[in-house]
């Protein structure tokens, strides 16, 4: 049997192929489990104080990513670079990281001080800095006069601000929250990711938050990044990520999207009876448009050469309180529209004729998978 030279690679040669520009950097990182692949060659920087979501539907890698930059799974292959330190191998106590659970994971026999303070005492932080730093991370999560109260006698928000509390009182250069918000009702939601931001942005601190809210993700974060599969579909800021969708996943994943078949030649799409501009398709493709940017008219609407227009019938109605949403059969398909309401609106019957137009810039157009 031939023996093979095993060739050793410079610290200075992995930190040249390793090293990304932001404070976090995640070089081809992937997690096999046998034949799957969990986390597919993830690549992406995180710039120093930045918010950045990881986004997807369950199973397409998001928490395991997030597992992997905080050492609690290993990877199989690639490295995540810190402030240009390769910390791939480096156990979990030192990789300087604050982690907030889903299911808060605190300790039920200790008051809320106690749960703050663990992470200081595990780090041997004298006595009287430990009691300051907790007291202002308390503070910071307006949790003031609750410190020894146990976690059954707090509301699930309260549970969850001292989930937070208890991650920043290390002072941590990277906090990692996973899927933070999804066991609260809506407002306490609404509450919580506005107060997460606002703490963020007040410390200036690095921020990882996975998520399968488009809502909190588009809301709250910088960058979103975009999962599916174990790969990153896209990644860029809401606006980026919303607005100029690089794959049907992306745009049928973030915000509600109408679908229409069709097929492309000459640059040029027709989807039920409309001509839409395809520049660089030919053959299947898929059309994509938002409900709430197709405009309902009843009636005929006299035709205009800005607008793509379909002639339709309104099979549904349904008022939602501020949207009322249509779902209209045209061309052979369904599609819905929604507007907002401002009182006194009719609402149309089912049965109603009307025509959808929308501008040729909200039209999404991709190769049919």
């Amino acid at each position: 049997m031939r023996r093979m030279a095993m060739i050793r690679t410079s610290p200075d040669e992995i930190q040249r192929q390793t090293q990304g520009e932001g404070f976090l950097s995640l070089r081809g990182l992937t997690r096999r489990y046998g034949t799957f692949n969990a986390v597919d060659d993830l690549n992406l920087d995180v710039a120093k104080g930045e918010l950045v979501a990881f986004l997807g539907p369950s199973g397409c890698g998001k928490t395991t990513s997030l597992r992997m930059i905080a050492g609690l799974a290993p990877s199989t292959s690639g490295h995540i670079v810190v402030d240009g330190h390769d910390i791939t191998g480096v156990p979990p106590y030192r990789r300087d990281m604050g982690l907030v659970f889903q299911s808060y994971a605190l300790f039920p026999h200790m008051d809320v001080a106690k749960n703050v303070a663990f992470g200081l005492e595990m780090r041997k932080v004298s006595k009287a800095e430990a009691a300051e730093r907790v007291r202002e991370a308390i503070a910071m999560v307006r949790l003031t006069g609750k410190e020894h109260h146990r976690p059954a006698q707090l509301s699930g928000g309260q549970q969850q601000r001292v989930a937070l509390a208890r991650a920043l009182v290390v002072r941590p250069s990277i906090l990692l929250l996973d899927e933070p918000l999804s066991n609260l009702d809506a407002k306490l939601r609404d509450e919580m990711r506005n107060e997460i931001r606002d703490i963020q942005k007040r410390l200036g601190i690095t921020a990882i938050f996975v998520t399968h809210d488009q809502m909190e993700a588009l809301t709250i974060c910088d960058k979103v990044a975009v999962m599916n599969h174990g790969r990153l579909e896209q990644l860029g800021t809401p606006h980026e990520i919303y607005e100029h969708p690089k794959t049907a996943f992306v745009a049928g994943f973030v915000g509600r999207i109408n679908r229409l078949s069709g097929t492309a030649a000459g640059g040029i799409a027709e989807v039920a009876g409309v001509k839409v501009a395809a520049p660089g398709f030919n053959g299947p493709v898929e059309v994509m448009v938002r409900p709430h940017r197709i405009v309902l008219s009843p009636g005929a609407a006299p035709a205009s050469g800005d607008l793509h227009s379909l002639s339709g019938t309104v099979t549904r109605a349904t008022f939602a309180g501020d949207i009322l949403e249509y779902e209209v059969e045209a061309g052979g398909t369904l599609l819905k529209t929604e507007a907002s309401t401002r009182g006194g609106e009719q609402v149309l019957a089912p049965g109603t004729p009307v025509t959808l137009s929308w501008r040729p810039q909200d039209t999404f157009v991709y190769a049919a998978s």
